[in-house]
């Protein structure tokens, strides 16, 4: 039925929540997983201005994020390992909602789970504004983990 999950993830605990359920999702079905970071240009560039003004460069801001995308990305990878899926992990730049459709585009996914809010989520909101976008123009069926 789903071959092949696309794993939506910021990082933050509610992303990781989704994750796990993802992987689990997986397991239960023989599925394998696409994990997908994406860093986020709209918000590299408001902090590239205020972190130029404290002396930190933008090729380390740049470095930083993409490291820490890197762990994020490897944490799910270690979750699939320790339940014998397989994963691979995808880190892209860019807008959050049109990398998670390009990636679910390309990859052939037949499934994209995500988590309802990420690091910015607004909680007055039944489900953020990225996952709002993949909702409206995924191809592929999405399942929202809260």
């Amino acid at each position: 039925m789903y071959r092949k999950i696309l794993i939506a993830t910021d990082g933050s605990d509610r992303s990781m929540k989704s994750s796990r359920h993802g992987v689990k999702l997986a397991k239960s079905l023989g599925s394998d997983v696409l994990v997908l970071h994406v860093i986020n240009e709209m918000a590299i560039s408001k902090v590239i201005a205020s972190l130029l003004r404290k002396g930190t460069s933008e090729e380390d801001l740049r470095e930083t994020l993409k490291a820490s995308a890197e762990r994020i990305v490897a944490e799910v990878a270690k979750m699939g390992e320790a339940s014998g899926v397989r994963v691979e992990p995808l880190i892209r730049e860019g807008d959050p909602a049109s990398r998670i459709l390009d990636a679910a585009r390309v990859e052939n996914v037949d499934l994209i789970l995500m988590g309802s809010h990420g690091e910015g989520g607004i909680t007055k909101r039944l489900i953020g504004s990225v996952a709002q976008k993949v909702l409206n123009w995924s191809d592929a069926p999405v399942m929202i983990v809260r």
